[in-house]
């Protein structure tokens, strides 16, 4: 059985109705689990594909689970882990979305990992994570752990660049005139950093990437930084901005704000079937050598 006795399923939420199966796919998963003695807790949008009184929000599923079973896109797995927070609980991530960066396997491979699961045949990947800290005046107004990216833009709709100021563990890296500036992990490196123009991190490398994003001076260009250091970004035009956390969490920066980031001491935790090959994941979901 592999010590998994108590599993949480959520899905993407607003798939109803449902024309590409994933009601059958729900039902067909819980009922493998329950008929090998594994405990399912469904969070709403699970239970109503599975024809369930009732669920429960995922919050509340991931406590005392061993697993969290995730079926939707990237968004969804990040929600997934956020939920789970700083609790070592591993998650498996079938995909349901278009690309699906974070998700181990098809909705068809679904059922044959999860009986490689419960037989011990899978691997617990780590994926590193930030800690991020919104500071105003000295006091910390949000703190988040986050698997992507943390993104401050200009939080006005007028076409107006920001100034802000990076340091790295003290030291003043540059002032950045831009649309805005990504703060990246590894697996965030395939997200925006990737879209901005930013290199594409293995995930296993110990790393964070600071990049502008459009800066005023071209030669202002993305870093990549052992993932120890503290960065700090400090809010210097007198517009306000916008901080986002993995496109998910949002804040209001003002005037002299910073934002801390520095290495969580929790990683994310996923399953993976081998075999897995990273360099297939990029040439699959980016269209690598395709003709």
């Amino acid at each position: 059985m592999g010590g998994w006795k108590r599993i949480a399923l959520t899905v993407k939420a607003g798939r109803a109705p449902d024309p590409t199966g994933v009601g059958a796919l729900v039902a067909r998963i819980v009922a493998l689990l329950r008929s090998n003695g594994v405990e399912v807790a469904l969070d709403d949008a699970a239970a109503s594909h599975a024809g369930a009184a009732r669920g429960r929000k995922l919050e509340q599923i991931v406590d005392g689970a061993d697993l969290l079973v995730v079926l939707g896109g990237d968004g969804s797995v990040l929600a997934g882990v956020r939920a789970v927070g700083a609790r070592s609980i591993p998650v498996l991530a079938v995909n349901l979305g278009r690309l699906g960066f974070l998700t181990a396997v098809n909705p068809d491979e679904a059922e044959a990992a999860l009986v490689a699961l419960l037989r011990g045949e899978h691997q617990i990947v780590e994926r590193m994570r930030f800690e991020v800290t919104h500071i105003r005046d000295g006091r910390p107004l949000l703190r988040e752990l986050v698997l992507n990216d943390a993104v401050i833009t200009k939080g006005s709709a007028l076409a107006r660049l920001i100034e802000l100021e990076a340091h790295v563990d003290g030291r003043l890296v540059s002032s950045y005139r831009s649309d805005g500036l990504i703060v990246a992990t590894p697996t965030g490196s395939t997200a925006y950093n990737l879209s901005a123009g930013g290199p594409i991190v293995d995930p296993r490398v110990a790393a964070a990437v600071l990049n502008p994003i459009c800066p005023h001076t071209l030669s202002l260009r993305p870093l990549v930084l052992p993932d120890d250091r503290e960065i700090l970004v400090r809010l210097r035009s007198p517009e306000d901005a916008t901080l986002t956390l993995d496109g998910q969490v949002g804040a209001t920066l003002q005037s002299g704000d910073e934002v801390r980031v520095v290495k969580a001491r929790e990683p994310a935790r996923f399953v993976a079937t081998p075999p897995h090959d990273h360099f297939e994941m990029l040439r699959t979901k980016l269209g690598w050598g395709a003709s």
